[in-house]
């Protein structure tokens, strides 16, 4: 699977803490780094093509990186609190910039 039709998925993916304006969008004890979702759903699913399931979703944030490269998500939550922080926290982090996609 590439990322890219130019470049292939690396076997190593560097990631950082998630940074503090991802996480005042969405407080969750678990959240993690845009940048470092986004390229495991183009690592994970056919260019283009594909669903990404997230069966605990807690703040949305692995359905908002999907959403944000262009695929489609689906999440399951049972918390009321965590459902109604990922329906206020998907639309804004996946406007989340990020330094790289690929």
């Amino acid at each position: 699977r590439r990322p890219s039709k130019d470049r292939p998925f690396g076997d190593v993916i560097r990631s950082h803490p998630t940074p503090a304006t991802e996480r005042r969008i969405a407080e969750h004890p678990s959240l993690k780094p845009q940048e470092f979702l986004r390229k495991l759903v183009r690592g994970s699913l056919p260019l283009g093509k594909g669903v990404v399931l997230d069966p605990f979703a807690g703040s949305g944030s692995t359905l908002a990186a999907a959403n944000a490269v262009g695929y489609e998500s689906l999440g399951v939550e049972r918390d009321p609190a965590y459902v109604q922080l990922a329906d206020r926290s998907i639309p804004l982090l996946e406007k989340v910039p990020v330094k790289s996609e690929d």
